[in-house]
């Protein structure tokens, strides 16, 4: 004898039962509900197709207004491929006056350096003949003013060395402000153009050349490559008899025909409230799900977000 488990509308089809003793208080954990029917071999449940790894709501971090849009619904992409560019004239400007800024700064550091660099070997000369007016001096051949004064152009020399030095300093700091504000101009015109995050199909597209884009707003949604799953949710009635590994078929609402088959891959490991199919009017609060993930081995036959019979053998 077989029973089936529906949830639209929320009612479990069993016969020779005494009755159902587990509608009690909501459980944090899927259990084997007490005066549940022994002989069950199929769950039955209201599923939906996805792609297993979600479909991405593609949104730009930047707002602006849309100057191209490069797809269309049903297009495919490869990840890295340009969706969708806002208008960046201001920001494509704004760099090649920082470029130009930089290539200045560039040169300006270069002559501080150089300049830095002859003042330290006129330092090295002024040194070698202060050394030699003190050997003279000692030998009471040279007289005690050249030797100051040898002395006197060693330290002048020496601090001459130590203001071209701070000067090349501050040159170099200006030159890495100027490149990290080169680097944030690039980032923010990057900002102005989305790329595809992965390889995929397009399913919508809610914008079009002309509009203002908030930032974070979804202008489309891709379903990335991959294999397809339907997320199904059965009653916690019979939810915890099912387990990863459990085949399954597809199958259009309401009918027999078999649309796909699968294997359920995940069991969520707590009951919650209907979250996918929460909209029938009078259906009662207090009753709780399990959430299935099923593999699907060949779903060409499915489109995706299309509602669907999940027949789970137990």
């Amino acid at each position: 004898m077989k029973y089936f488990l529906l949830l639209f509308p929320v009612s479990i089809l069993f016969a020779s039962c005494e009755g159902n003793e587990g509608a009690g208080k909501p459980v944090q954990a899927p259990v084997t509900y007490e005066g549940a029917p022994k002989d069950v071999h199929e769950i039955i449940g209201i599923g939906r197709v996805e792609p297993e790894q979600d479909i991405i709501r593609l949104a730009s971090s930047d707002g602006g207004v849309v100057s191209r849009l490069y797809i269309r619904e049903g297009d495919r992409v490869k990840a890295g491929a340009i969706l969708l560019e806002l208008e960046k004239s201001v920001e494509a400007a704004r760099i090649p006056q920082i470029r130009a800024r930089t290539a200045t700064q560039q040169a300006q550091v270069a002559a501080d350096e150089q300049a830095v660099a002859e003042a330290e070997t006129r330092l090295e000369t002024l040194q070698k003949a202060l050394q030699r007016s003190q050997s003279l001096f000692a030998k009471n051949v040279e007289t005690e003013q050249n030797r100051d004064n040898a002395q006197f152009e060693v330290q002048n020399q020496q601090a001459a060395v130590a203001r071209l030095k701070a000067a090349a300093q501050v040159s170099r700091t200006r030159l890495g402000e100027f490149r990290n504000d080169l680097l944030v101009a690039e980032r923010e015109l990057a900002l102005k153009t989305v790329k595809a995050p992965a390889s995929g199909q397009i399913l919508s597209v809610s914008t079009q050349p002309g509009n203002a884009l908030s930032p974070a707003a979804t202008f489309a949604e891709l379903a990335p490559d991959g294999r397809t799953i339907v997320r199904c949710e059965v009653d916690e009635l019979l939810a915890g008899r099912v387990m990863p590994g459990q085949k399954a078929v597809i199958r259009a609402i309401g009918t027999d025909a078999v649309l796909a088959e699968g294997e359920v891959v995940y069991a969520a490991p707590l009951l919650k409230k209907k979250s996918l199919f929460a909209e029938t009017a009078g259906e009662q609060e207090d009753r709780r799900v399990r959430e299935l993930k099923i593999l699907l081995r060949d779903p060409k036959n499915l489109l995706l977000n299309a509602r669907v019979e999940c027949v789970i053998s137990l």
